[in-house]
């Protein structure tokens, strides 16, 4: 009888540590994941807040908004003088890095126009106000750079002549 407790003792500490194993490898990995997932979060803060920036460059100064009265974010702030009636030259689309890149791959690769909330859960953001949020102000920011349209109040699709991308992020146009 003590050699049957001793042999189940053996295996119960073999069981023991095999679980104690398989813990400590299931901890590793997720404290891996969560590095990962406090990296993102981090590029998310610094996204909001350059938005947040962006958005406040852009609110309208007088019956025109931001740069469309001659306000520039990476100057300043300091008007630029503007002649009224001149159509303005058609300027080079911004490049796109993160977010901003992966939505527009994303509804270049859509046959319909998206919702904010789509992309979101598309991209495997979570679906909350914050988020949801932050895409379309960044959604918003693609129309404006004229990477995409919003077709209707809160639909958006890639604009017209956008058909890919340079390495260098870029669009190439037709």
């Amino acid at each position: 009888m003590v050699t049957s407790l001793v042999t189940k003792l053996d295996r119960a500490e073999e069981s023991a540590r095999q679980q104690c194993a398989e813990l400590s490898r299931q901890m590793e990995e997720l404290q891996e994941r969560l590095a990962v997932a406090e990296r993102r979060l981090e590029r998310l803060s610094i996204a909001r807040e350059e938005l947040t920036a962006l958005e406040a460059a852009d609110e309208p100064a007088d019956a025109e908004g931001g740069e469309a009265a001659g306000i520039h974010p990476h100057d300043g702030g300091h008007t630029a003088p503007r002649t009224a009636g001149h159509a303005e030259v058609p300027h080079e689309r911004p490049a796109l890095r993160g977010l901003r890149k992966d939505a527009v791959v994303l509804l270049a690769s859509s046959e319909e126009a998206l919702r904010a909330r789509d992309v979101v859960r598309a991209l495997g953001q979570q679906d909350v106000r914050g988020q949801v949020e932050g895409m379309r102000a960044r959604l918003k920011r693609l129309v404006a750079d004229g990477w995409l349209v919003e077709r209707e109040q809160g639909l958006f699709a890639i604009a017209s002549g956008v058909n890919g991308f340079a390495s260098g992020g870029g669009a190439a146009t037709s």
